[in-house]
């Protein structure tokens, strides 16, 4: 059982409108299985308090995750960003210009990746185009997908993947709620691998782990665990 006291480590994840959020589970779990004295929170918050309020939590918090619709605006507050690379090069499509999709671009963009990107909004996909081109990244905007290696799903809806265009070698569907999206069992049925968006949170998860504390738990733990307590489905 958690015990807080004086030298307790605050931790926690803001956004707003996120009470379904996984990653309080989550990380308390990990803390209490790798003997850490911590606790993680939600910090649900309405966006005429953000800018506020993540002054203070820089201030007192030990690491904080942070997602929609905060993703984007937390750049501003970031002292830097770490990065790897790779040099095969894949045609990949992200449905999706938030900040989950800007992140999954950045991130396929440094594996050297070709990326095309749809959109609902042509200006805010636009937008996205114009800021990845003044750091010398190039990106495609296009109305309707292309022959492709993967697609990545980062909206929260992944029903705005259409059929046409689950082709490739993998999908990838950030939505982890359930856990068996539609796109996800659609990739499943037509023989392409898949990683869904459960997977992606927990290692995200157990990454910050292994940078706040230098060590975390295996995933396939952190997963039994949330099947175990039945918080996914």
């Amino acid at each position: 059982m958690l015990k807080i006291n004086n030298d307790t480590k605050l931790f926690g994840v803001l956004g707003e409108n996120i009470p379904y959020t996984l990653s309080p589970a989550i990380h308390n779990y990990a803390f209490q299985r790798l003997g850490i004295n911590a606790v993680y929170l939600r910090f649900d918050v309405r966006r005429d308090k953000f800018h506020s309020i993540i002054i203070g939590l820089l201030n007192i918090a030990s690491g904080l995750n942070v997602t929609i619709p905060y993703k984007e605006d937390v750049v501003k507050y970031l002292y830097g960003v770490s990065e790897e690379a790779a040099s095969d090069v894949y045609k990949r499509q992200v449905f999706g210009a938030g900040g989950a999709g800007r992140a999954s671009i950045y991130a396929l963009l440094k594996l050297g990746c070709e990326v095309y990107v749809i959109n609902r909004s042509l200006e805010r996909a636009q937008s996205l185009e114009k800021d990845f081109k003044e750091f010398g990244y190039d990106i495609k905007i296009i109305s309707s997908c292309k022959p492709g290696d993967i697609i990545v799903n980062a909206t929260p809806n992944s029903s705005y993947v259409p059929d046409e265009c689950i082709k490739g070698k993998l999908v990838v569907d950030l939505v982890y709620n359930p856990v068996k999206t539609p796109l996800i069992l659609k990739a499943e049925k037509t023989g392409i691998r898949s990683i869904n968006g459960l997977e992606i949170l927990v290692r995200q998860a157990m990454e910050a782990e292994r940078i706040w504390f230098g060590k975390s738990l295996s995933d396939e733990e952190v997963v039994k665990f949330l099947y175990a307590r039945k918080l996914v489905r």
